[in-house]
């Protein structure tokens, strides 16, 4: 699991500028299965102009990214979710499908990520619970912050107390899709840029490079 800061303050004014223009529905009218039991909440309505201008908005910003790309290697960034909790609201314990299907072709979730819109002091309660080999991990996002998790893994959004939590929802397609495989090469990612403190040759910077090239070769789709 990993928490970054995405958005700065004058990209999230921009956004939270769209967003409200958006129209809102009940979030049961997208959700299927089981989740759709579980799910309490809102999500955006796909038209007008003020979402049509965010999702490449903010499709842009993940995708220039350079930390996200390092670390992610995505392949493809799914269509998101822009859903608002306000007092009351929830979503159960639920998984991600493993895939979303277009018109014409179908995606793998291979990792889910909540980008928060709405300031800690907005709201109360509604914290992401995610579950991993038996242990729960709350997490509380300000905002232009963003979780990453696998997708495979359980998780709910505990109720909202009060105020409103707006956060925009999506997953990615990854080259790398086993989360044990993405985190030898996150720990290659650390360890290198660790030796960059110090003066090491061009030779061994070189040598450095080509491992993890050979990693990502060996590891990726």
């Amino acid at each position: 699991m990993k928490i970054i800061k995405i958005l700065n303050e004058g990209q999230l004014k921009h956004v939270r500028s769209l967003t409200e223009k958006i129209d809102f529905q009940s979030g049961d009218k997208v959700a299927h299965g089981l989740a759709k039991e579980a799910k309490k909440n809102n999500h955006a309505i796909p038209n007008g102009e003020s979402y049509k201008e965010l999702l490449p908005y903010i499709q842009n910003i993940l995708t220039k990214n350079d930390w996200l790309k390092r670390r992610f290697l995505p392949k493809k960034f799914c269509t998101p979710l822009i859903n608002r909790y306000k007092a009351g609201d929830s979503f159960g314990r639920h998984y991600d499908a493993s895939h979303m299907t277009g018109e014409s072709i179908s995606f793998r979730k291979d990792y889910s990520f909540t980008l928060m819109l709405s300031s800690l002091e907005e709201y109360d309660g509604g914290e992401l619970e995610i579950e991993d080999n038996g242990m729960k991990h709350k997490v509380k996002l300000d905002a232009g912050d963003m979780v990453i998790y696998p997708s495979t893994l359980i998780h709910n959004v505990l109720p909202v107390i009060t105020g409103e939590r707006l956060a925009y929802v999506g997953w990615i397609t990854s080259h790398v899709k086993d989360p044990l495989a993405l985190e030898l090469l996150n720990a290659f990612e650390e360890m290198h840029l660790s030796l960059q403190k110090y003066e090491i040759s061009s030779d061994d910077q070189l040598s450095l490079s080509y491992v993890q090239n050979k990693l990502q070769h060996l590891l990726s789709d």
